[in-house]
């Protein structure tokens, strides 16, 4: 990893560009540095193939760095979580949710910035609701977003681009 000045203590994920950690011919996979609370360090990742390109944003509050790493990207599998209202958090908890995740609402311009074809919702959880309104949810991300929005859940599977010509 590029010394980009992140530090445990201090900027855990400071601005950079992203880069790369493993290629070969079929696959480049490249990673970027995320703020998720008190853990260091943590990334996002990218995979570029012939197939197409898909991110996924890790465990990440607010960070430019998944709108550069998910610049144009085929799909963007983005984690969020759903505190607004929620009852019986305790305030700690309730921080420790801000500092170390995305909330929904604010996942589709995250996508929107970057580009991204698809927006894919994962490791989601709501704190309000159970079950999880997985309409609602795909309304909350589609906000500032015009692709695509699947709320994921497990086992679904996800087209990342067309195959190649050969």
């Amino acid at each position: 990893m590029p010394d980009v000045g992140a530090r445990p203590l201090g900027p855990r994920a400071p601005q950079m560009d992203p880069f790369v950690i493993a290629e070969d011919d079929r696959v480049k996979v490249s990673a970027i540095l995320v703020p998720h609370g008190p853990v260091f360090p943590a990334f996002a990742f990218r995979f570029d193939t012939d197939y197409g390109s898909v991110v996924f944003s890790g465990d990440t509050t607010y960070t430019d760095n998944i709108v550069t790493l998910a610049r144009d990207a085929d799909v963007l599998v983005h984690e969020a979580i759903n505190i607004a209202g929620a009852a019986g958090l305790t305030d700690a908890h309730r921080d420790h949710l801000i500092e170390s995740h995305i909330e929904v609402q604010q996942a589709g311009p995250i996508a929107q910035r970057a580009g991204a074809k698809h927006l894919v919702l994962s490791h989601i959880a709501d704190f309000v609701d159970n079950p999880i309104n997985l309409g609602q949810w795909r309304k909350w991300a589609q906000r500032g977003y015009r692709g695509k929005v699947t709320v994921a859940r497990d086992l679904d599977r996800v087209q990342v681009g067309a195959r190649p010509k050969r």
